[in-house]
Protein backbone atom coordinates (compact mmCIF):
# COMPACT_ATOMS: atom_id res chain seq x y z
CA UNK A 1 0.00 0.00 0.00
CA UNK A 2 1.03 3.41 -0.49
CA UNK A 3 3.12 4.93 2.48
CA UNK A 4 2.96 9.08 2.94
CA UNK A 5 6.65 10.40 2.23
CA UNK A 6 8.27 13.26 3.55
CA UNK A 7 6.77 15.83 1.37
CA UNK A 8 3.11 14.49 1.84
CA UNK A 9 3.16 14.47 5.62
CA UNK A 10 4.91 18.21 5.22
CA UNK A 11 1.72 19.36 3.60
CA UNK A 12 -0.89 17.66 6.33
CA UNK A 13 1.60 19.52 9.24
CA UNK A 14 1.21 22.99 6.86
CA UNK A 15 -2.75 22.24 6.65
CA UNK A 16 -3.19 21.50 10.37
CA UNK A 17 -0.99 24.74 11.09
CA UNK A 18 -2.76 26.78 8.58
CA UNK A 19 -6.78 25.46 10.23
CA UNK A 20 -5.66 26.42 13.69
CA UNK A 21 -4.95 29.37 13.28
CA UNK A 22 -8.34 29.91 12.33
CA UNK A 23 -9.54 28.06 15.08
CA UNK A 24 -7.94 30.43 17.44
CA UNK A 25 -9.18 33.03 15.81
CA UNK A 26 -12.89 31.60 15.85
CA UNK A 27 -12.46 30.57 19.61
CA UNK A 28 -11.51 34.33 20.84
CA UNK A 29 -14.21 35.99 18.34
CA UNK A 30 -12.10 37.36 15.51
CA UNK A 31 -13.47 34.89 13.19
CA UNK A 32 -18.04 34.95 12.86
CA UNK A 33 -19.58 31.47 13.10
CA UNK A 34 -20.78 32.12 9.39
CA UNK A 35 -17.65 32.88 8.11
CA UNK A 36 -15.64 29.68 10.35
CA UNK A 37 -18.05 27.25 8.61
CA UNK A 38 -16.99 26.65 5.63
CA UNK A 39 -12.86 26.76 6.93
CA UNK A 40 -14.06 23.85 9.26
CA UNK A 41 -16.13 21.76 7.13
CA UNK A 42 -13.37 21.62 4.19
CA UNK A 43 -11.40 19.91 7.17
CA UNK A 44 -14.16 17.72 7.70
CA UNK A 45 -15.71 19.27 10.87
CA UNK A 46 -19.67 19.21 11.05
CA UNK A 47 -22.17 20.43 14.00
CA UNK A 48 -24.14 17.92 14.79
CA UNK A 49 -26.87 17.31 17.05
CA UNK A 50 -24.98 16.74 20.55
CA UNK A 51 -21.89 18.24 19.18
CA UNK A 52 -19.08 18.78 16.33
CA UNK A 53 -18.53 15.65 14.31
CA UNK A 54 -15.23 14.64 12.55
CA UNK A 55 -15.26 12.83 9.36
CA UNK A 56 -11.43 11.35 8.91
CA UNK A 57 -10.58 10.32 5.26
CA UNK A 58 -9.45 6.93 4.13
CA UNK A 59 -8.28 7.06 0.60
CA UNK A 60 -9.69 4.09 -1.37
CA UNK A 61 -10.94 2.72 1.82
CA UNK A 62 -7.02 1.24 3.18
CA UNK A 63 -5.60 0.96 6.49
CA UNK A 64 -2.40 0.02 7.71
CA UNK A 65 -2.14 -1.48 11.45
CA UNK A 66 -0.39 1.90 12.66
CA UNK A 67 -3.16 3.81 11.52
CA UNK A 68 -5.81 1.83 12.70
CA UNK A 69 -4.27 1.88 16.46
CA UNK A 70 -3.81 6.12 15.90
CA UNK A 71 -7.58 5.90 15.02
CA UNK A 72 -8.49 3.74 18.61
CA UNK A 73 -6.34 6.46 20.57
CA UNK A 74 -8.72 9.53 18.68
CA UNK A 75 -11.37 7.59 20.05
CA UNK A 76 -9.88 7.83 23.55
CA UNK A 77 -8.33 10.78 23.48
CA UNK A 78 -10.71 12.98 21.88
CA UNK A 79 -14.37 10.78 21.75
CA UNK A 80 -16.30 8.47 23.99
CA UNK A 81 -13.98 5.46 23.03
CA UNK A 82 -15.27 4.56 19.50
CA UNK A 83 -16.18 5.19 15.63
CA UNK A 84 -18.37 5.36 13.51
CA UNK A 85 -17.29 3.36 9.72
CA UNK A 86 -19.37 5.11 6.82
CA UNK A 87 -20.26 3.48 4.07
CA UNK A 88 -17.83 5.94 1.83
CA UNK A 89 -15.06 4.06 3.71
CA UNK A 90 -14.29 7.05 6.21
CA UNK A 91 -14.54 7.24 9.70
CA UNK A 92 -16.58 9.43 11.82
CA UNK A 93 -16.53 10.72 15.39
CA UNK A 94 -19.37 11.98 17.29
CA UNK A 95 -18.54 14.28 20.52
CA UNK A 96 -15.59 16.06 19.48
CA UNK A 97 -14.99 19.24 21.41
CA UNK A 98 -13.92 22.16 19.30
CA UNK A 99 -10.60 23.51 21.13
CA UNK A 100 -9.42 20.40 20.72
CA UNK A 101 -9.38 19.36 17.01
CA UNK A 102 -6.26 20.95 15.94
CA UNK A 103 -4.75 18.97 18.32
CA UNK A 104 -6.53 15.82 17.02
CA UNK A 105 -5.68 16.18 13.26
CA UNK A 106 -2.14 16.63 13.76
CA UNK A 107 -1.85 13.27 15.49
CA UNK A 108 -3.90 11.81 12.85
CA UNK A 109 -1.07 13.71 9.97
CA UNK A 110 2.03 11.74 12.00
CA UNK A 111 -0.09 8.82 10.80
CA UNK A 112 -0.64 10.04 7.22
CA UNK A 113 -4.29 10.83 7.80
CA UNK A 114 -6.67 13.76 7.55
CA UNK A 115 -9.85 15.17 7.29
CA UNK A 116 -9.43 17.41 3.94
CA UNK A 117 -12.27 17.53 1.79
CA UNK A 118 -14.27 15.17 3.97
CA UNK A 119 -17.11 17.98 3.99
CA UNK A 120 -17.54 21.23 1.93
CA UNK A 121 -18.10 22.13 -2.23
CA UNK A 122 -15.40 20.02 -3.10
CA UNK A 123 -13.87 16.82 -4.53
CA UNK A 124 -14.44 14.30 -0.86
CA UNK A 125 -12.61 10.96 -0.70
CA UNK A 126 -12.49 8.67 -3.35
CA UNK A 127 -13.76 5.34 -2.90
CA UNK A 128 -13.00 1.87 -4.57
CA UNK A 129 -13.64 -1.51 -4.41
CA UNK A 130 -12.41 -2.79 -1.26
CA UNK A 131 -11.13 -6.09 -3.13
CA UNK A 132 -9.25 -3.81 -5.30
CA UNK A 133 -6.15 -6.40 -6.49
CA UNK A 134 -7.83 -9.45 -4.71
CA UNK A 135 -10.31 -10.56 -7.35
CA UNK A 136 -9.11 -12.87 -10.39
CA UNK A 137 -11.64 -11.06 -12.70
CA UNK A 138 -10.13 -7.62 -12.50
CA UNK A 139 -9.32 -5.53 -15.40
CA UNK A 140 -7.10 -3.43 -13.27
CA UNK A 141 -6.14 -2.72 -9.61
CA UNK A 142 -8.13 0.70 -8.80
CA UNK A 143 -6.22 1.82 -6.44
CA UNK A 144 -2.60 3.69 -8.40
CA UNK A 145 -5.34 5.39 -10.37
CA UNK A 146 -7.22 6.89 -7.28
CA UNK A 147 -4.16 7.83 -5.35
CA UNK A 148 -2.82 9.43 -8.49
CA UNK A 149 -6.38 11.69 -9.10
CA UNK A 150 -6.38 11.87 -5.39
CA UNK A 151 -3.12 13.90 -5.42
CA UNK A 152 -4.08 16.23 -8.65
CA UNK A 153 -8.09 16.79 -6.87
CA UNK A 154 -7.18 17.96 -3.15
CA UNK A 155 -7.21 21.26 -2.94
CA UNK A 156 -7.26 22.10 -6.44
CA UNK A 157 -7.70 25.50 -6.82
CA UNK A 158 -10.45 25.94 -9.73
CA UNK A 159 -12.15 23.38 -7.80
CA UNK A 160 -12.35 24.15 -4.45
CA UNK A 161 -15.49 25.81 -4.44
CA UNK A 162 -17.98 23.85 -6.52
CA UNK A 163 -21.93 24.34 -6.07
CA UNK A 164 -21.93 21.25 -3.97
CA UNK A 165 -20.13 18.27 -3.01
CA UNK A 166 -18.37 15.78 -5.34
CA UNK A 167 -17.79 12.49 -4.65
CA UNK A 168 -16.05 10.06 -6.85
CA UNK A 169 -15.60 6.24 -7.23
CA UNK A 170 -12.94 4.21 -9.46
CA UNK A 171 -13.67 0.10 -10.05
CA UNK A 172 -11.71 -2.27 -12.03
CA UNK A 173 -13.69 -5.47 -11.11
CA UNK A 174 -16.05 -7.23 -13.09
CA UNK A 175 -18.49 -6.78 -10.03
CA UNK A 176 -19.23 -3.33 -8.79
CA UNK A 177 -18.63 -3.27 -5.11
CA UNK A 178 -18.47 0.52 -5.48
CA UNK A 179 -21.84 1.54 -6.58
CA UNK A 180 -20.48 3.85 -9.46
CA UNK A 181 -23.50 4.76 -11.04
CA UNK A 182 -24.93 6.38 -7.44
CA UNK A 183 -21.83 9.09 -7.32
CA UNK A 184 -21.22 12.17 -9.09
CA UNK A 185 -18.85 10.14 -11.36
CA UNK A 186 -17.67 7.18 -11.53
CA UNK A 187 -15.03 5.84 -13.28
CA UNK A 188 -15.09 2.09 -14.78
CA UNK A 189 -11.68 0.52 -16.03
CA UNK A 190 -12.12 -0.62 -19.49
CA UNK A 191 -10.15 -1.69 -22.40
CA UNK A 192 -11.12 -1.02 -25.61
CA UNK A 193 -10.97 -3.53 -28.56
CA UNK A 194 -7.37 -2.80 -29.07
CA UNK A 195 -6.47 -3.90 -25.90
CA UNK A 196 -5.88 -0.06 -24.51
CA UNK A 197 -6.47 0.55 -21.00
CA UNK A 198 -8.80 3.30 -20.33
CA UNK A 199 -12.09 4.52 -18.35
CA UNK A 200 -15.85 4.26 -19.09
CA UNK A 201 -17.06 7.62 -17.32
CA UNK A 202 -20.51 7.68 -15.68
CA UNK A 203 -21.94 11.46 -14.75
CA UNK A 204 -24.58 12.25 -12.38
CA UNK A 205 -25.48 9.47 -9.90
CA UNK A 206 -26.72 10.35 -6.54
CA UNK A 207 -29.34 9.63 -4.28
CA UNK A 208 -30.64 12.12 -1.71
CA UNK A 209 -34.49 13.03 -2.31
CA UNK A 210 -34.18 12.75 -5.85
CA UNK A 211 -32.39 9.24 -6.90
CA UNK A 212 -30.80 9.18 -10.23
CA UNK A 213 -28.87 6.73 -11.87
CA UNK A 214 -25.29 7.94 -13.36
CA UNK A 215 -25.40 7.75 -17.34
CA UNK A 216 -22.47 6.96 -19.31
CA UNK A 217 -21.10 9.99 -20.91
CA UNK A 218 -18.07 8.60 -22.12
CA UNK A 219 -17.57 4.74 -23.06
CA UNK A 220 -13.80 5.02 -23.12
CA UNK A 221 -10.97 8.22 -21.97
CA UNK A 222 -7.52 6.64 -22.39
CA UNK A 223 -5.60 6.74 -19.21
CA UNK A 224 -3.19 9.53 -20.01
CA UNK A 225 -6.11 11.51 -21.06
CA UNK A 226 -8.16 10.36 -17.52
CA UNK A 227 -6.75 14.03 -15.60
CA UNK A 228 -8.29 16.25 -18.19
CA UNK A 229 -11.03 14.61 -18.83
CA UNK A 230 -12.51 14.85 -15.31
CA UNK A 231 -10.89 18.91 -15.46
CA UNK A 232 -13.71 19.17 -17.95
CA UNK A 233 -16.40 17.38 -16.49
CA UNK A 234 -15.74 19.24 -12.91
CA UNK A 235 -15.24 23.10 -14.95
CA UNK A 236 -19.04 22.50 -16.38
CA UNK A 237 -20.38 21.64 -13.19
CA UNK A 238 -18.20 24.87 -11.63
CA UNK A 239 -19.59 26.64 -14.60
CA UNK A 240 -22.90 25.70 -15.30
CA UNK A 241 -24.12 24.11 -11.97
CA UNK A 242 -27.32 25.59 -9.91
CA UNK A 243 -26.06 27.63 -7.37
CA UNK A 244 -29.46 29.46 -6.66
CA UNK A 245 -31.34 26.28 -4.96
CA UNK A 246 -30.16 24.59 -2.31
CA UNK A 247 -32.07 21.50 -3.45
CA UNK A 248 -30.55 21.57 -6.99
CA UNK A 249 -26.85 22.00 -6.34
CA UNK A 250 -25.64 18.48 -7.37
CA UNK A 251 -24.45 17.87 -10.69
CA UNK A 252 -27.07 15.15 -11.45
CA UNK A 253 -29.80 17.95 -11.83
CA UNK A 254 -27.08 19.65 -14.56
CA UNK A 255 -26.76 16.53 -16.02
CA UNK A 256 -30.85 15.80 -15.85
CA UNK A 257 -31.95 19.08 -16.81
CA UNK A 258 -29.32 19.65 -20.43
CA UNK A 259 -29.93 15.16 -21.28
CA UNK A 260 -26.86 12.95 -20.87
CA UNK A 261 -25.72 13.59 -24.66
CA UNK A 262 -26.35 17.19 -24.12
CA UNK A 263 -23.57 17.42 -21.19
CA UNK A 264 -21.25 14.81 -22.87
CA UNK A 265 -20.94 17.25 -25.42
CA UNK A 266 -20.23 20.37 -23.28
CA UNK A 267 -17.72 18.32 -21.56
CA UNK A 268 -16.00 16.87 -24.82
CA UNK A 269 -15.99 20.63 -26.40
CA UNK A 270 -14.48 22.06 -23.12
CA UNK A 271 -11.99 18.43 -23.01
CA UNK A 272 -10.36 19.52 -26.57
CA UNK A 273 -9.33 22.63 -25.32
CA UNK A 274 -6.90 20.79 -22.52
CA UNK A 275 -6.19 16.99 -23.69
CA UNK A 276 -2.93 18.25 -25.78
CA UNK A 277 -1.44 20.11 -22.88
CA UNK A 278 1.18 18.13 -21.52
CA UNK A 279 0.66 19.27 -18.35
CA UNK A 280 -2.60 17.56 -18.22
CA UNK A 281 -1.21 14.29 -18.96
CA UNK A 282 -1.09 11.37 -16.44
CA UNK A 283 2.51 11.04 -15.64
CA UNK A 284 3.05 7.55 -17.19
CA UNK A 285 6.14 7.22 -14.78
CA UNK A 286 4.87 8.62 -11.41
CA UNK A 287 1.69 5.65 -12.41
CA UNK A 288 4.28 2.42 -13.13
CA UNK A 289 6.15 3.67 -10.05
CA UNK A 290 3.12 4.07 -7.91
CA UNK A 291 1.92 0.53 -8.84
CA UNK A 292 5.12 -0.73 -7.32
CA UNK A 293 3.32 0.31 -3.97
CA UNK A 294 0.41 -1.45 -5.18
CA UNK A 295 2.19 -4.80 -5.29
CA UNK A 296 0.67 -7.56 -3.22
CA UNK A 297 2.98 -8.49 -0.65
CA UNK A 298 2.29 -12.45 -1.00
CA UNK A 299 3.16 -14.91 -3.30
CA UNK A 300 1.49 -18.38 -4.38
CA UNK A 301 1.42 -21.35 -1.30
CA UNK A 302 1.00 -24.78 -2.53
CA UNK A 303 -1.25 -25.92 0.73
CA UNK A 304 -2.23 -29.44 -1.12
CA UNK A 305 -2.13 -31.10 1.96
CA UNK A 306 -4.14 -28.71 3.62
CA UNK A 307 -7.50 -30.16 5.31
CA UNK A 308 -9.84 -27.27 6.48
CA UNK A 309 -11.91 -27.53 10.19
CA UNK A 310 -15.50 -28.88 10.22
CA UNK A 311 -16.42 -26.72 12.92
CA UNK A 312 -19.90 -25.99 12.33
CA UNK A 313 -20.09 -22.69 13.75
CA UNK A 314 -17.07 -21.69 11.81
CA UNK A 315 -18.59 -22.80 8.41
CA UNK A 316 -21.17 -20.93 8.74
CA UNK A 317 -18.84 -18.11 9.13
CA UNK A 318 -16.62 -18.90 7.16
CA UNK A 319 -19.42 -19.58 4.49
CA UNK A 320 -20.50 -15.43 4.66
CA UNK A 321 -17.45 -13.74 5.82
CA UNK A 322 -14.29 -15.47 3.47
CA UNK A 323 -13.86 -14.89 -0.22
CA UNK A 324 -11.45 -16.96 -2.50
CA UNK A 325 -8.27 -14.67 -3.23
CA UNK A 326 -6.48 -14.60 -6.37
CA UNK A 327 -3.03 -16.02 -5.12
CA UNK A 328 -3.12 -19.47 -4.41
CA UNK A 329 -2.75 -20.41 -0.83
CA UNK A 330 -4.97 -17.14 0.33
CA UNK A 331 -8.32 -16.04 1.23
CA UNK A 332 -10.29 -12.43 1.78
CA UNK A 333 -11.71 -12.17 5.05
CA UNK A 334 -14.50 -10.43 5.97
CA UNK A 335 -15.23 -8.87 9.49
CA UNK A 336 -18.53 -7.95 10.48
CA UNK A 337 -18.57 -4.58 12.77
CA UNK A 338 -22.45 -4.99 12.84
CA UNK A 339 -22.34 -7.37 15.51
CA UNK A 340 -25.65 -8.29 17.57
CA UNK A 341 -27.17 -5.75 19.55
CA UNK A 342 -24.03 -2.72 18.51
CA UNK A 343 -24.54 0.38 16.34
CA UNK A 344 -24.11 -0.34 12.59
CA UNK A 345 -20.88 0.09 11.59
CA UNK A 346 -19.42 1.01 15.17
CA UNK A 347 -16.26 0.09 16.66
CA UNK A 348 -14.65 0.65 19.85
CA UNK A 349 -11.22 1.91 20.58
CA UNK A 350 -10.70 -1.56 22.20
CA UNK A 351 -11.82 -3.54 18.99
CA UNK A 352 -10.12 -1.37 16.70
CA UNK A 353 -6.71 -1.80 18.89
CA UNK A 354 -7.94 -5.72 18.63
CA UNK A 355 -8.36 -6.21 15.42
CA UNK A 356 -5.25 -3.72 14.23
CA UNK A 357 -3.04 -6.67 16.42
CA UNK A 358 -5.07 -9.40 14.49
CA UNK A 359 -4.33 -7.95 11.07
CA UNK A 360 -0.52 -7.77 12.34
CA UNK A 361 -0.66 -11.47 12.93
CA UNK A 362 -2.84 -12.59 9.88
CA UNK A 363 -2.96 -9.81 6.97
CA UNK A 364 0.28 -8.48 6.43
CA UNK A 365 -0.57 -5.28 8.37
CA UNK A 366 -3.12 -4.01 6.01
CA UNK A 367 -7.19 -3.68 5.99
CA UNK A 368 -9.78 -2.30 3.79
CA UNK A 369 -12.96 -0.81 4.58
CA UNK A 370 -15.97 -1.05 2.79
CA UNK A 371 -19.64 0.66 1.79
CA UNK A 372 -20.97 -2.44 3.69
CA UNK A 373 -19.50 -1.05 7.28
CA UNK A 374 -17.20 -4.39 7.49
CA UNK A 375 -13.37 -4.33 7.85
CA UNK A 376 -11.32 -6.79 5.44
CA UNK A 377 -8.40 -8.80 5.70
CA UNK A 378 -6.81 -8.89 2.04
CA UNK A 379 -4.22 -11.47 2.80
CA UNK A 380 -5.11 -14.22 5.26
CA UNK A 381 -3.22 -17.70 4.44
CA UNK A 382 -6.24 -20.28 4.07
CA UNK A 383 -4.38 -22.65 6.87
CA UNK A 384 -4.69 -19.82 9.25
CA UNK A 385 -8.44 -18.82 8.75
CA UNK A 386 -9.64 -21.39 11.39
CA UNK A 387 -7.00 -19.53 14.06
CA UNK A 388 -8.27 -16.20 13.07
CA UNK A 389 -11.89 -16.67 13.90
CA UNK A 390 -10.97 -18.68 16.84
CA UNK A 391 -9.27 -15.14 17.93
CA UNK A 392 -12.19 -12.87 16.27
CA UNK A 393 -14.72 -15.42 18.81
CA UNK A 394 -13.20 -14.51 21.37
CA UNK A 395 -13.09 -11.00 20.91
CA UNK A 396 -16.71 -11.26 19.97
CA UNK A 397 -16.03 -10.11 16.32
CA UNK A 398 -16.93 -13.62 14.48
CA UNK A 399 -20.15 -12.18 13.37
CA UNK A 400 -21.68 -14.66 11.20
CA UNK A 401 -24.70 -12.47 9.61
CA UNK A 402 -22.35 -11.16 7.06
CA UNK A 403 -24.26 -10.47 3.81
CA UNK A 404 -28.01 -11.93 5.44
CA UNK A 405 -30.59 -9.94 7.15
CA UNK A 406 -29.30 -10.02 10.74
CA UNK A 407 -26.39 -7.16 8.81
CA UNK A 408 -28.00 -4.16 8.55
CA UNK A 409 -26.15 -1.19 7.30
CA UNK A 410 -27.36 1.91 9.03
CA UNK A 411 -26.25 5.65 9.43
CA UNK A 412 -26.01 6.77 12.65
CA UNK A 413 -29.86 8.28 12.34
CA UNK A 414 -31.77 11.04 15.00
CA UNK A 415 -29.29 9.48 17.92
CA UNK A 416 -27.24 11.52 16.70
CA UNK A 417 -27.62 13.55 13.29
CA UNK A 418 -29.13 16.51 13.76
CA UNK A 419 -30.64 15.90 10.17
CA UNK A 420 -32.05 12.73 11.09
CA UNK A 421 -35.93 12.75 10.92
CA UNK A 422 -35.73 9.22 12.42
CA UNK A 423 -33.73 6.48 14.30
CA UNK A 424 -31.95 4.03 12.05
CA UNK A 425 -29.74 2.51 15.50
CA UNK A 426 -32.93 0.97 17.17
CA UNK A 427 -34.44 -0.24 14.00
CA UNK A 428 -31.62 -2.37 13.46
CA UNK A 429 -31.42 -3.95 16.43
CA UNK A 430 -34.75 -4.62 16.09
CA UNK A 431 -34.29 -6.33 12.91
CA UNK A 432 -31.65 -8.29 14.61
CA UNK A 433 -33.61 -9.23 17.37
CA UNK A 434 -36.59 -10.61 15.11
CA UNK A 435 -34.28 -12.40 12.63
CA UNK A 436 -31.61 -14.16 15.38
CA UNK A 437 -31.81 -17.37 13.95
CA UNK A 438 -29.05 -18.89 12.25
CA UNK A 439 -31.12 -21.84 10.83
CA UNK A 440 -34.08 -19.00 9.63
CA UNK A 441 -31.40 -16.78 8.37
CA UNK A 442 -29.52 -19.24 6.53
CA UNK A 443 -32.92 -20.32 4.79
CA UNK A 444 -33.29 -16.94 3.67
CA UNK A 445 -29.99 -16.51 2.50
CA UNK A 446 -28.39 -13.40 1.36
CA UNK A 447 -30.38 -10.18 1.47
CA UNK A 448 -29.60 -6.85 2.27
CA UNK A 449 -31.44 -4.02 4.28
CA UNK A 450 -30.26 -0.82 5.18
CA UNK A 451 -31.52 2.12 6.88
CA UNK A 452 -31.26 6.04 6.53
CA UNK A 453 -32.54 8.73 9.11
CA UNK A 454 -33.48 11.12 6.45
CA UNK A 455 -33.13 11.62 2.83
CA UNK A 456 -29.79 12.34 2.63
CA UNK A 457 -29.50 8.74 2.56
CA UNK A 458 -26.18 8.24 3.79
CA UNK A 459 -26.79 4.29 4.20
CA UNK A 460 -27.77 3.66 0.28
CA UNK A 461 -31.08 2.89 1.50
CA UNK A 462 -32.28 3.33 -2.48
CA UNK A 463 -29.64 0.71 -3.71
CA UNK A 464 -31.04 -2.29 -0.76
CA UNK A 465 -32.46 -5.06 -1.30
CA UNK A 466 -34.83 -3.69 1.85
CA UNK A 467 -34.35 0.21 2.11
CA UNK A 468 -36.09 1.91 4.76
CA UNK A 469 -36.15 5.99 5.00
CA UNK A 470 -37.15 7.95 8.33
CA UNK A 471 -39.54 10.85 8.13
CA UNK A 472 -41.44 12.42 11.19
CA UNK A 473 -45.43 13.25 10.70
CA UNK A 474 -47.24 14.78 13.09
CA UNK A 475 -44.01 14.20 15.73
CA UNK A 476 -43.71 10.35 15.05
CA UNK A 477 -41.26 8.68 13.19
CA UNK A 478 -42.12 6.53 10.07
CA UNK A 479 -40.14 5.01 7.60
CA UNK A 480 -40.59 4.54 3.94
CA UNK A 481 -39.54 1.11 2.61
CA UNK A 482 -38.53 0.50 -1.32
CA UNK A 483 -37.24 -2.58 -2.82
CA UNK A 484 -35.24 -4.23 -4.80
CA UNK A 485 -32.36 -1.40 -5.25
CA UNK A 486 -29.07 -3.51 -6.51
CA UNK A 487 -25.47 -2.17 -7.63
CA UNK A 488 -23.72 -5.52 -7.95
CA UNK A 489 -24.39 -6.67 -11.48
CA UNK A 490 -26.50 -3.24 -12.06
CA UNK A 491 -27.27 -0.02 -10.80
CA UNK A 492 -31.09 -0.09 -10.15
CA UNK A 493 -33.09 2.46 -7.63
CA UNK A 494 -35.36 0.46 -5.18
CA UNK A 495 -39.25 1.05 -6.07
CA UNK A 496 -41.05 2.27 -3.03
CA UNK A 497 -43.62 -0.10 -1.41
CA UNK A 498 -46.60 2.81 -0.95
CA UNK A 499 -47.46 4.74 2.06
CA UNK A 500 -44.57 5.34 5.31
CA UNK A 501 -44.98 2.37 8.00
CA UNK A 502 -45.04 3.58 11.78
CA UNK A 503 -42.00 3.26 13.32
CA UNK A 504 -43.75 0.18 15.74
CA UNK A 505 -44.94 -1.46 12.58
CA UNK A 506 -42.13 -1.61 10.70
CA UNK A 507 -40.21 -4.46 11.72
CA UNK A 508 -43.65 -6.16 11.36
CA UNK A 509 -43.94 -5.26 7.66
CA UNK A 510 -39.90 -6.13 7.03
CA UNK A 511 -41.59 -9.67 8.37
CA UNK A 512 -44.06 -9.56 5.49
CA UNK A 513 -41.69 -8.90 3.27
CA UNK A 514 -38.94 -11.18 3.79
CA UNK A 515 -42.18 -14.03 3.55
CA UNK A 516 -43.43 -12.77 0.71
CA UNK A 517 -40.35 -13.61 -0.92
CA UNK A 518 -39.85 -17.10 0.77
CA UNK A 519 -42.89 -18.23 -0.33
CA UNK A 520 -42.15 -17.10 -4.07
CA UNK A 521 -38.71 -17.82 -4.63
CA UNK A 522 -38.04 -20.17 -7.50
CA UNK A 523 -34.23 -22.17 -7.09
CA UNK A 524 -31.11 -20.44 -7.27
CA UNK A 525 -33.56 -17.15 -6.98
CA UNK A 526 -32.37 -14.30 -4.99
CA UNK A 527 -34.50 -11.33 -3.53
CA UNK A 528 -34.20 -8.94 -7.12
CA UNK A 529 -34.75 -12.19 -9.47
CA UNK A 530 -38.17 -13.01 -7.06
CA UNK A 531 -38.72 -9.04 -7.30
CA UNK A 532 -38.64 -8.62 -11.34
CA UNK A 533 -40.64 -12.22 -11.64
CA UNK A 534 -43.75 -11.45 -9.38
CA UNK A 535 -43.68 -7.52 -9.40
CA UNK A 536 -44.69 -5.26 -6.68
CA UNK A 537 -47.95 -6.11 -5.85
CA UNK A 538 -47.83 -9.19 -3.67
CA UNK A 539 -45.44 -7.38 -1.20
CA UNK A 540 -47.38 -4.15 -1.30
CA UNK A 541 -51.01 -6.67 -0.93
CA UNK A 542 -49.13 -8.19 2.43
CA UNK A 543 -48.02 -5.28 3.84
CA UNK A 544 -50.86 -3.05 3.84
CA UNK A 545 -53.49 -5.49 4.00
Amino acid sequence: MYQYNTDDTAFLVERVDQFEKQLDRHLVGDLDAAKFRSLRLRNGLYMELHAHMLRVAIPYGILNTEQLRALADVADKYDRGFGHFTTRQNIQYNWIELPQIANLLRDLSSVGLHAIQTSGKAMRNITADPFSGLTEDEVEDARPYCELIRRWFNIHPEFSWLPSKFKMAINGAKLDETALQIHDLGLKIVRNDAGELGFASYVGGGLGAAPMVGPEIHPFVPVEDIISYLESVLRIYNLKGRRDNLKRLRIKFLVREHGAAEFAKMVDEDWQHGKDDPALKLNMEELTKLKQDFTLPIESLDLVDFKDTLDINYSIWKTNNVRTHKVAGYSVVNISLTQLGTAPGDATSEQMRMIADLADKYSNSELRTTKRQNLVFPYVRQDQVYALWQELEKSDLASPHNGTLAHVVACPGADYCDLAKAVSIPIAQQVQQRFDDMDKLYDIGPININISGCENSCAHHHISDIGLLGLKKNEQEFYQITLAGETLQETVIGRKLGRSIAGAEVVDAIEDIVNIYLDNREEGENFVDVFKRIGIASFKEKVYG
